[in-house]
Order: structure tokens, then sequence, then C-alpha cells
């Protein structure tokens, strides 16, 4: 539900817990998302992305969220032997701000993670992040200048 939520909330409603107490509201009516599980979503973990840098940009800034994306990319970065070979990169990104001198990726992670799998997790999720990165170059011609995890477990928002 964490996830569907940050698909469809309008991300300039979620500087306040009034606001965002009145989005989940709406996506619940809406039946966006499940309304039994309204109560359990944690505020605390939405509220603090969006006091992030990047949370506080999404909330003003111009922004896409859930692009699905699927380029041919020459396959010699992925392995010896493929040079002249094409391979497909498909994915989905949760979320990017699109600024004049670069583009910012934001994803999101509700996986347990804890301080001490932390490092693991970023390492499984670094060759996505990667991918994104390099299909948003290409199709909007502008350079990534950040792309950050968020983990709603941990309240944290991760450089990457």
């Amino acid at each position: 539900a964490m996830h569907t939520l940050m698909q469809y909330v309008r991300f300039d409603a979620c500087g306040s817990p009034e606001g965002l107490e009145g989005e989940i509201r709406r996506l619940a009516d809406a039946r966006i998302i499940p309304a039994e599980l309204a109560p359990k979503l944690d505020r605390s973990a939405i509220l603090a992305f969006f006091r992030t840098e990047p949370g506080k940009r999404l909330m003003t800034g111009r922004y896409i969220r859930e692009f699905k994306f699927s380029i041919l990319e020459d396959a010699q970065c992925y392995g010896e032997g493929l040079s002249g070979e094409q391979i497909l990169l498909q994915g989905v990104v949760d979320c990017a701000l699109v600024d004049e001198d670069g583009i910012t990726v934001v994803d999101f992670k509700t996986d347990y993670v804890t301080d001490a799998t932390l490092n693991e997790v970023l390492a499984r999720y670094r060759p996505q992040v990667d991918t994104y990165s390099r299909a948003l170059e290409r199709i909007y011609e502008t350079p990534v200048k950040g792309t950050y995890l968020y983990f709603f477990h941990l309240k944290k928002l991760i450089a990457v």
C-alpha cells in the first residue's frame, strides 16, 4: 500500500500531517489504497521523506513518476565478448525531478532493512539505479545529477 500511496499521492499536499491525512483519506475513498490498510501506513516515514531535500523539491518542482522505459543498449558494458550485441533494458522509475541542469532519481523502497543489512541491500539495488540513470539520460538527453533510495522502514534517504 505504501508504494501505491507514493504513486498517487499529491506531493504538494504532503508537507503537513493534516495534508497527508487528507491524501490518505482521498486515496482510500477512491479505493486506490485498501481502506483497511490506510490506518496501518507509517505516516512518520512518509512525512520524514518530505522533509528531505528531494522530498521538499518534489512538493514544488517539475517531476515525472512511474516512468516506464524500454531502451536498447550496447551490451559490451555488461560483459566481455558482447561487443556488437544489443540488450533491452526495461524498468519503471518511481520518481525523478527534472531540472535544466540535470535529473535527480528517487526510488522508494518498502523492504524490511536494518542498519546492519543496508550495505548489502544498496549493493543489490545499485545496478537497477544505474539502469534508470542511463535510460533517463538517453531519453531526456540530460545528465543525471543525483540518485537516491528512500527506505521507509529506516526513514532514511541514501545517495547511491
